[in-house]
């Protein structure tokens, strides 16, 4: 196997934890080979959705049919609207979630050996065409479960009825080596297509293609984002950055629409969906109001697209002008443009698209942090609020998603992490998504003891706790996903027991406190830090078995009982009607829930070192023998007010744009800084 093809095999192998090396070295090439079967149906199944499959590995090997009786064939992948089904149930759920729909059909052989060999082609063929007759060929079980799915979308009158078009089917033989040239071979290969397209199988399209090792590997590429392009351009120039700026060129420059295809569009015609992993929203639909307009001026005034439009800004690992008026562009990803790039795609054979340009900002830069700077800085020209950016960061990207989307459970939770990123999968029940809302409200309440301060909008809670990396206490880098999935699967139970009336409505309001209860209620106190450690995964363990029935049903009446005691307690002496954001209010519930649950136990915490902040003086006022002043901390936050409780030097000494650190104080109104000290 070439080098390069071996590696990123080997780099699949190491993913999956698939081990192939035993006594035996037969029996080593045996499992070799059967896992290069593997690997290549996860390639090329993978191609429309970069990440079908990387908390799925069942679905991975459901699809791989190869061994006794698989009729030459090694994978099967049926799509109904661009999504790899496994049973009629999805079948039917997707059905009924579109108006129309589109079924595709995968057939995958691979052979670990650079040969393309004619009598395997032919096996491969003659058992997809038994796969759509009467199956006169023994077939093992999984091919019949695939039979199944079959039969049932060509019988479902109601999944007839919203075909959009035939079915379609894509055929794949693939080796290592080089893709055959001689006649006979290309003429096996033209004669199946044509039965296939005549032989009364009734496909929209037919697709029979023969890859090689070299093909391969820019597949592989392509998973990764590693690819390069070259397009023509209009016009370019070089954009000006500072050299202190780990950026290595920038430009920007215009090009006709129908040459920025080139980036969009895969080999096989279809959308190169990775392009956009770093943008802050998914595509968002062509009924929206402005992706609306963009399709509108392609359709009706192409020629004022250039002026109407906003462009698209591409960040990439290197750029290279080859000649005067043709670019090389390496690993590009498109950080802001995810609509108007969707939008020229499905209007991409249009005869306007030729008439419409488009301007282009391209920065080749490897830092991430440069890369997150220009992903918020292009888009706050749009209405992205700032809390958006957060969910940009690696600890959301690298650790969270990936950590929800591969944890098993009774329940699957997932984070949404871009908008609408969920919204066009419809086995995934709108109660199951969260997003940066409601993760940090309930992280907030439950891990970090605050549930009075909770219900704030989730960019102050993000400004008060997670400012300066060194001095943040949500979504750190060192921290442990699961504190964060624990959260989140709490405020689903609650949610579903609030929605199926187990628990009163009257509760509602002070849900972030039953959060905070519940987890005093397993018998022990949470470890001081939420870093990874087998305490903290013992402990959130315990939470989680205590969030399956019937545990939970047992443990709510516990939890209800310590709110309304409290409650009582409170109203004792005081009202019950500030209890919500009180934070004396919240110490008492921790104290008896400490009672109650940990015998009398007393938490040993030392209290958390203070967050300090930065930022300049800006205005200073003097009224009636008083005096108050605010201090500027940057263009994305307020202004923060203080006065002379918060600073006991000399008041001339606060000049404007004067740099100072101070902490941050709150109550029911706003925040304000407190002691404020000068930095020379």
């Amino acid at each position: 196997m070439e080098p390069i093809l071996r590696g990123h095999f080997n780099k699949f192998k190491q993913a999956f934890e698939i081990v192939s090396t035993t006594a035996s070295s037969e029996e080593d090439k045996k499992k070799d080979a059967k896992a290069f079967e593997k690997f290549v149906n996860y390639v090329l199944l993978s191609l429309d959705y970069p990440d079908i499959f990387t908390a799925d590995a069942e679905l991975l090997d459901f699809v791989c049919i190869g061994g006794g009786y698989d009729t030459g064939i090694d994978g099967i992948g049926i799509k109904v609207n661009d999504r790899l089904v496994r049973n009629s149930d999805e079948v039917s759920q997707i059905t009924q979630a579109n108006k129309k729909i589109n079924v595709e059909f995968v057939f995958i052989q691979s052979k670990m050996q650079t040969k393309f060999d004619t009598s395997e082609f032919t096996t491969f063929g003659t058992g997809v065409k038994n796969f759509f007759s009467d199956g006169y060929l023994t077939e093992n079980s999984k091919i019949k479960e695939f039979r199944d799915i079959k039969n049932f979308i060509y019988s479902d009158n109601k999944i007839i009825s919203k075909l959009e078009k035939n079915p379609s089917i894509y055929l794949y033989y693939i080796s290592t080596g080089t893709e055959p040239t001689d006649e006979n071979f290309k003429r096996n290969l033209k004669l199946l297509k044509k039965e296939l397209t005549e032989g009364g199988y009734f496909f929209d399209n037919v697709e029979v293609n023969v890859i090689g090792g070299k093909q391969l590997i820019k597949f592989c590429r392509e998973l990764e984002n590693k690819f390069e392009v070259q397009m023509n351009i209009i016009d370019i120039f070089p954009l000006i950055v500072d050299s202190k700026a780990d950026v290595k060129k920038a430009y920007a420059f215009t090009c006709n629409a129908s040459e920025f295809l080139k980036i969009l569009e895969k080999e096989d015609g279809t959308l190169r969906r990775s392009l956009f992993n770093d943008n802050v929203r998914d595509y968002l639909g062509a009924n929206g109001a402005v992706n609306s307009e963009i399709e509108k001026t392609i359709t009706d005034n192409p020629e004022m697209f250039l002026l109407c439009n906003n462009g698209v800004t591409i960040v990439c690992s290197d750029f290279e002008q080859v000649r005067d008026k043709l670019v090389k562009i390496e690993n590009p990803q498109i950080v802001n443009g995810c609509q108007t790039s969707n939008s020229l795609f499905n209007l991409k054979d249009t005869s306007n698209i030729k008439k419409a340009q488009l301007l282009v900002r391209l920065i080749s830069t490897e830092n991430l942090s440069i890369s997150n700077k220009i992903v918020r800085g292009t888009n706050k020209q749009n209405q992205v609020l700032d809390e958006a950016f957060e969910a940009t960061l690696p600890f959301h990207q690298e650790t969270l998603e990936p950590f929800f989307l591969a944890f098993e459970n009774d329940v699957k939770i997932y984070y949404e992490r871009r908008a609408k990123q969920y919204n066009n999968d419809p086995l995934i029940n709108k109660t199951q998504i969260v997003n940066l809302r409601i993760l940090t409200q309930a992280f907030v309440g439950m891990f970090l003891n605050s549930p009075h301060t909770s219900h704030r909008h989730e960019a102050k809670l993000l400004e008060e706790y997670a400012g300066e990396k060194e001095k943040r206490k949500i979504f750190r880098d060192d921290h442990s996903p699961c504190p964060y999935y624990i959260c989140t699967l709490t405020w689903y139970i609650f949610e579903k027991y609030f929605r199926e009336e187990w628990i009163d409505k009257k509760y509602r309001p002070y849900n972030a406190h039953l959060y905070l209860i519940f987890k005093y209620s397993v018998g022990e106190f949470p470890p001081k830090q939420l870093i990874k450690s087998r305490a903290l995964d013992a402990y959130c363990d315990k939470l989680l078995a205590f969030l399956k029935e019937p545990q939970f049903k047992n443990q709510i009446g516990k939890v209800l009982h310590i709110f309304d005691t409290t409650q009582n307690l409170w109203t004792e002496s005081r009202s019950r009607f500030s209890i919500k954001d009180n934070k004396e209010f919240t110490d008492l519930l921790i104290q008896q829930s400490c009672e109650h649950f940990i015998q009398n136990q007393v938490p040993t915490t030392e209290k958390d070192a203070e967050i300090v902040y930065k930022g300049t003086i800006f205005r200073i006022k003097q009224e009636n023998g008083h005096w108050y002043g605010f201090i500027k901390r940057g263009y994305q936050y307020e202004n923060v007010y203080f006065d002379n409780r918060a600073y006991k030097g000399d008041i001339k000494e606060l000049v404007y744009n004067k740099n100072v650190k101070f902490e941050m104080g709150n109550n029911d109104r706003s925040n304000f800084a407190t002691n404020v000290e000068l930095i020379d």
